[in-house]
């Protein structure tokens, strides 16, 4: 009976069925405009790679000039982990929701790296800089370079 579950684990594993390690990451800190909040959900492909996709938000405040910033999409993260910190780098795409006097969709390239020290086996707490950039639409080059603390879960 043991040799045939153990058949059967193995079997599901060498299939690809098993469960990929996940991770979601809530980002909060404070920029111009105010307060500043973001996510990140990552599936690792790898110990050193992940694929996923990330959420922020920036307050507007016009006496800074600050626009208020919806930003959504899809990144890359290469990561490695010396001790208990996970060092990464995650160059991404996505669509920026723009308003200040009035309202532009921009598209663009992320740029996010960071560091975090692991509290346990399924938490983590650190510091991001995060990059936007805009290609395409009204606003073009670095629209938003922000620190961010961090609280990172992994879950599978």
């Amino acid at each position: 009976m043991k040799a045939r579950y153990c058949l059967v684990v193995v079997g599901l594993m060498a299939s690809g069925a098993y469960a990929e390690p996940k991770s979601l990451s809530v980002l909060a800190g404070i920029d111009s405009g105010g307060l500043a909040l973001g996510a990140n959900f990552d599936i690792n492909d790898s110990p050193n790679e992940a694929y996923g996709g990330y959420a922020r938000i920036f307050s507007k405040d016009r006496s800074e000039g600050a626009p208020a910033l919806f930003a959504f999409g899809a990144e890359f993260r290469g990561q490695t982990k010396v001790g208990l910190f996970q060092y990464y780098f995650s160059p991404g795409v996505g669509i920026i929701h723009h308003n200040y006097d009035d309202t532009h969709i921009l598209v663009g390239p992320t740029l996010a790296y960071g560091v975090t020290a692991e509290l346990d086996k399924s938490s983590s707490v650190g510091i991001e800089n995060t990059k936007l950039y805009s290609w395409a639409g009204k606003y073009k080059g670095l629209i938003k370079d922000a620190f961010l603390a961090q609280f990172k879960v992994n879950f599978n």
